[in-house]
């Protein structure tokens, strides 16, 4: 049978406990971070009368949601500080997928790489113009991780009432 001295059994413990010690308490703070964010999200929801359709959520970092039936778009970066968007769908002119990109050469071979990923939208009444909704930056990221799929999605998800609103504001301007 084997055995074991106390002190090598306290001293491996230790060294157990200050191993994994790290990773337990990122995992709780990554938890309380989530769960805080799912909060401002639903009083955001609540306090504003908005039941979202359609919402997604990546890297702990930002949220989308929209509300077709009252044509609200919702866009939340908590980090570094929180900034909130909510977009009337209802005056956007023009929505655009924005992919910044460059060339390097990897192995001898000419690839692009995508430094940024942002959805423009244009909106009528507003002095600025247009919202950007940045969806991947190279600075704070060192790799995508489904920001393409996942912005191209919203831009489907989002023509058609642009498109809608296009029409609408032509017969108002017609008529």
């Amino acid at each position: 049978m084997f055995d074991i001295e106390p002190v090598t059994l306290v001293l491996s413990l230790v060294i157990i406990a200050l191993i994994t010690s790290p990773f337990v308490i990122y995992k709780r703070k990554q938890s309380h971070k989530i769960k805080a964010q799912k909060l401002f999200m639903e009083q955001m929801e609540s306090g504003s009368n908005l039941k979202f359709d359609h919402a997604d959520s990546w890297r702990d970092l930002y949220y989308i949601g929209l509300d077709t039936g009252k044509k609200a778009l919702v866009y939340v970066k908590f980090e570094p500080e929180k900034t909130a968007h909510q977009i009337d769908l209802s005056w956007a002119t023009d929505i655009q997928l924005v992919k910044i990109e460059r060339a390097v050469e990897i192995d001898g071979k000419p690839a692009n790489v995508i430094d940024r990923l942002s959805l423009k939208i244009e909106i009528s009444n507003e002095k600025k113009g247009a919202k950007i909704l940045e969806f991947y930056d190279c600075d704070q990221f060192s790799d995508n991780m489904g920001e393409w799929p996942l912005i191209q999605k919203w831009e489907k998800l989002l023509k058609p009432i642009v498109k809608s609103n296009q029409i609408h504001h032509k017969k108002g301007v017609l008529n």
